[in-house]
């Protein structure tokens, strides 16, 4: 099993509030309370859409178990490129990473080891970005049962203005939406066609929820 915990939450979202009210063509402050609400909805819909880190955030990644029990043996002779068995990559959820932090691992006094940066090295034109041993490297062993490895890394797009374009005017459509129809029928929440058909080429699709295998299929390509 593996845990993700928010270390350093983001101070900045998707969009502004003064970019909703000019997508409004709203004047006043009257309805700041309202449009405020709407904006820090939309930037959690289109993090949890995407399966994306929008504006900077600090993650720990917790796993349990780096045992290579399950690697399977290969026999004879191979051509090709080795992409998984030897490296042994662990995803990082919510791309994209722009740097590792650190990466510790715990004993079962719960003593912590920092462990150094010549033993991995991170791989962030991947999606989702990837931790990846150097070569020649083993991973750590004598861990903890539970939470016996922690990777910290920060990880979006940076601050609001280098958040991709598409997904600010998903963010704006779906925010307007909210604003002008609320309290018409509270059964119809869903974000409409024309914000998430923006969403579409940012969305990473997960077919595993342990980050540390690595027969995940992705939308955009293979890992595994």
């Amino acid at each position: 099993m593996a845990g993700l915990k928010i270390h350093t939450a983001q101070t900045d979202s998707a969009i502004t509030l003064a970019e909703l009210k000019a997508y409004l063509k709203v004047d006043s402050s009257d309805d700041d309370v309202v449009l405020k609400i709407n904006k820090q909805t939309v930037d959690s819909w289109a993090k949890e859409y995407t399966h994306r880190t929008l504006c900077t955030t600090t993650y720990q990644l917790f796993i349990d178990d780096l045992s290579d029990s399950n690697v399977p043996i290969q026999e004879g002779m191979y051509d090709g490129i080795d992409l998984v068995y030897n490296k042994r990559p662990i995803l990082l959820p919510f791309s994209p990473v722009a740097s590792i932090t650190h990466a510790k691992y715990y004993s079962d006094d719960d003593t912590a080891t920092t462990w150094a940066t010549s033993n991995y090295r991170l791989d962030n034109a991947s999606v989702p970005s990837r931790f990846t041993l150097k070569t020649g490297k083993t991973y750590p062993t004598g861990l903890r049962a539970v939470n016996g490895f922690e990777i910290q890394y920060v990880a979006g797009y940076g601050d609001n203005t280098a958040v991709p374009m598409q997904i600010k005017q998903a963010c704006l459509v779906y925010g307007s939406y909210l604003f002008e129809n609320r309290g018409d029928n509270e059964k119809s929440v869903k974000a409409p066609y024309s914000a998430t058909a923006l969403l579409q080429p940012f969305v990473v699709t997960q077919l595993s929820t342990n980050p540390y295998k690595t027969n995940k299929t992705y939308r955009y390509g293979v890992i595994g």
